[in-house]
């Protein structure tokens, strides 16, 4: 064997001796810090120097002179070895450690959680730990995304369960002013009052049935607010509805009128436009009181229809005026309110393309709609 090829294999021996013990000491060292695992790999091939020259010094292959300058350019590299892996140790550290607290803040505080301070001008050290960050980033943007769906979803359940809640007042209190009319035979034609108690039965079963559609599994959305488009005689809508209201007016000691054309049509969805009138010709009826006047008026107008509903409430204040629209706004004296009534008629009106205004009379409101005829 020529000194060369010994030379070699005292090198390869060594080196896999100290790569040995270096593997050992990393997997060690990993279990103390990221810091500490980079500088014992970062030495280890310097043992390993350090073991083939030593031992090939020992064997005559290498000078003293020439064992000197290789003691000394192995120290000088490896204190800058040791110093970059400390440094690269601490800036994957930092970088490891801010992505940990994202998503832990992730975990606790769900996608509103802010990011970390300073996090989005700190470039990340490696190309994967960016990967990592965008993607916690977009998963954060994803739940932000499900959470504000679910909110919404949430949202328009509770804004139908409470319409639903406010619009089965209304039959229910015709129900029992005809039942009581009819007890004290107040009726000439029994018939009537029979009618509206079947009409407003029925109505509230079609309320039930929107409610029992809302809370099956995967209904996300509210029942559909488009209403379906079909040709609905107005004027007859008008009709019922004031038949219906009439027992609770005259229970209330409240005198109700109506002034319809023939021949009002609308194209619409019939139930919403009568939840609609019975809206506003109930909230009428509760805001007049004994003895008020209610009027309910429906014509043909400039390419639709208009609707209007009068009554003696006293007036509303200009400042009211502009949010009486709002879900939940009571107004002045709003006993036994739930703030509904008109913000279920804007949503109504809305859906057939029309506009609601509201305004003031000399004795008290008036509610003005405009619905397109071909909505």
């Amino acid at each position: 064997m020529t000194d060369l090829q010994l030379m070699g294999a005292i090198t390869l021996t060594s080196a896999v001796l100290i790569g040995a013990i270096g593997l050992c000491l990393v997997m060690w060292a990993r279990r103390q810090s990221l810091v500490a695992a980079l500088v014992v790999a970062a030495l280890v091939p310097f043992g390993a120097v350090v073991a083939a020259v030593a031992v090939n010094v020992n064997a005559m292959f290498l000078s003293s002179h020439d064992a000197d300058v290789i003691w000394f350019v192995l120290a000088v590299t490896s204190v800058l070895a040791v110093a970059l892996a400390v440094i690269l140790g601490r800036s994957l550290g930092r970088e490891l450690k801010r992505v940990g607290d994202e998503a832990r803040r992730l975990a606790e505080e769900g996608p509103d959680a802010a990011g970390s301070d300073g996090a989005a001008s700190v470039a990340p050290v490696t190309a994967e730990l960016a990967h990592l960050s965008a993607e916690l980033a977009d998963t954060r943007e994803r739940l932000a995304v499900a959470r504000e769906r679910e909110r919404a979803a949430d949202g328009a359940r509770r804004q139908v369960v409470a319409f639903v809640s406010h619009d089965l007042r209304s039959p229910l209190a015709g129900i029992q002013a005809a039942s009581q009319g009819l007890r004290d035979g107040v009726f000439d034609d029994p018939s009537t009052a029979l009618d509206g108690i079947e009409s407003a039965v029925q109505r509230m079963a079609r309320m039930i049935d929107d409610l029992a559609e809302l809370s099956r599994p995967g209904s996300d959305d509210a029942p559909a607010s488009e209403p379906d488009h079909a040709r609905v005689d107005l004027a007859a809508v008008v009709r019922d509805v004031v038949a219906h209201v009439l027992p609770v007016a005259t229970d209330a000691g409240v005198v109700l009128d109506s002034q319809i054309e023939d021949g009002v049509v609308v194209t619409g969805d019939a139930d919403d436009l009568a939840r609609l009138l019975d809206n506003l010709v109930a909230n009428a009826v509760r805001s007049s009181g004994s003895g008020g006047r209610v009027l309910v008026a429906a014509q043909n107008a400039d390419g639709g229809v208009r609707l209007v509903v009068e009554d003696t409430c006293g007036g509303i204040a200009e400042h009211d005026r502009r949010r009486v629209l709002e879900p939940g706004f009571q107004g002045d004296g709003a006993v036994g309110a739930s703030g509904l009534g008109l913000a279920i008629v804007d949503s109504v009106v809305e859906a057939h393309g029309g506009k609601v205004a509201v305004g003031s009379t000399g004795e008290g409101c008036s509610v003005e709609v405009r619905i397109p005829q071909g909505a």
